[in-house]
C-alpha cells in the first residue's frame, strides 16, 4: 500500500512538471495585438520567458491556463508583487497569458 502511494505521488509530480506552457507564433502575435495594440511576437517570447522563470517557483505553470480571464487579471497584480516583477514585466507576461489562453481550440 505504502509502495503504491510513492508511485502515485511520484506519477502526480511528474505530470506538473511535464507542462510546457505554449510556444507563441506569429499567428498569436496579431490575434493579441487586436486586444494589446503593438504587441509583437518577441513581447510574447519574452512574457512566456518571465512567466516560466518567475512563476514555476510557486505554482504549475499550467494553473493560469485552468482559469478564467478575469480570474487571472485580478491575480495577477497579487503575483507580480510576489514574484518581484515590474510593471512592464507583469504587463507582457499578462499578455502572454491572455493572448494563448484565447487561442482557438483544435
Amino acid at each position: 500500500m505504502k509502495k503504491s502511494f510513492v508511485i502515485l505521488m511520484l506519477l502526480g509530480f511528474a505530470a506538473c512538471s511535464a507542462y510546457k506552457p505554449l510556444v507563441p507564433s506569429q499567428n498569436d502575435a496579431e490575434r493579441g495585438a487586436q486586444k494589446y495594440p503593438g504587441l509583437t511576437l518577441k513581447d510574447l517570447n519574452k512574457g512566456k520567458a518571465i512567466f516560466e522563470a518567475k512563476c514555476e517557483k510557486c505554482h504549475s505553470l499550467q494553473r493560469p491556463f485552468k482559469a478564467t480571464n478575469a480570474e487571472v487579471e485580478k491575480i495577477m497584480p497579487k503575483m507580480a508583487v510576489k514574484a518581484n516583477l515590474d510593471h512592464k514585466s507583469a504587463d507582457l507576461v499578462l499578455q502572454y497569458l491572455l493572448t494563448m489562453k484565447s487561442m482557438p481550440k483544435k
